[in-house]
């Protein structure tokens, strides 16, 4: 009986550390279960064993391909004009659906939002030095690699502020309320940004647009030159038995139709095939009496 007493409480001793490594690491439980016995039941050696064998497996799976991912939002939901974004890759669908990924992704552009010592826009490297839940970047990337079991890429971020515009955003294919795989922004410049604010929900129509229809540029300006005379090679081929007096009339015509077709402002609005998205703009600037002019545009995927 005492012999039997003994073993129980050998046994929920046992449990009780595999809880606490378990928590602590965020491992499974066989290795926090192999850790202990590899460490005489030493949680601070299990945690540093670990770690060690954490960091290997993270260090194998570096060079598989990462075709999977989310673009992660912070702020965006309470702020238009003041908000971050981080795009981050995996390997499959399965786990950029994943709760510790999807907390992963969260947590971080949270961080990246709080930080002011960190460049506005860049990639891992910029952000290296930002640490959070008690973690340095690095180890928490690479304790989520290898409990997750995939190779997991810090790709790129951006801080989006601004005293004089508002930004609308667009999540499309969400995984949750701040994550998608693809995501766009489109900023509006204005004179008045409480009533601006306010015809957000109409205004977003055109973030919508820039996910949908993925123009090159906001107008025939910020398209560039290469592609333009690139198209005119491509008519130029294709009316070659044309007069020579009618080639000039139709090269102006198809590129003025591509520039319509290419840029956010010329396409047809995707809510209305009467409109262009710069008719829709203006009829909403006149309407409320508003300055409402698109300043810029981003557009993310995975």
């Amino acid at each position: 009986m005492k012999l039997a007493l003994m073993m129980e409480k050998i046994i929920m001793s046992s449990m009780e550390l595999i809880k606490k490594l378990r928590e602590t690491t965020g491992s499974g439980m066989l290795d926090c279960k192999k850790a202990l016995a590899e460490n005489n039941d030493d949680l601070d050696a299990a945690v540093k064993w670990l770690r060690e064998k954490g960091i290997l497996k993270a260090q194998k799976k570096q060079d598989r391909e990462t075709n999977e991912g989310v673009i992660s939002f912070y702020n965006h939901e309470t702020s238009l004009n003041s908000f971050s974004l981080c795009k981050i890759k995996c390997e499959t669908d399965f786990v950029a659906k994943n709760d510790d990924f999807l907390s992963f992704a969260n947590q971080l552009t949270k961080s990246i939002h709080d930080s002011d010592n960190i460049k506005l826009q860049g990639n891992f490297d910029d952000i290296s030095s930002i640490s959070f839940n008690e973690k340095d970047l690095n180890t928490a990337l690479t304790d989520l690699i290898s409990k997750i079991g995939e190779n997991i890429q810090i790709i790129s971020y951006k801080k989006y502020h601004s005293d004089n515009s508002i930004f609308i955003n667009y999540l499309h294919n969400k995984y949750n309320s701040s994550c998608s795989k693809i995501a766009s922004v489109v900023e509006i410049s204005t004179n008045d940004l409480k009533k601006a604010s306010k015809i957000a929900d109409e205004l977003r129509v055109v973030a919508m647009q820039v996910s949908a229809m993925k123009p090159m540029g906001l107008n025939e300006e910020s398209i560039d030159p290469k592609v333009l005379e690139d198209e005119k090679d491509i008519i130029l081929k294709q009316i070659e038995n044309t007069p020579d007096d009618k080639k000039e009339q139709i090269i102006k015509g198809k590129i003025n139709k591509f520039i319509k077709e290419n840029t956010l402002m010329g396409q047809t609005l995707i809510t209305d095939p009467k409109k262009t998205v710069a008719n829709y703009v203006s009829e909403l600037s006149k309407a409320n009496n508003l300055e409402l002019n698109i300043i810029s545009m981003d557009l993310y995927s995975i």
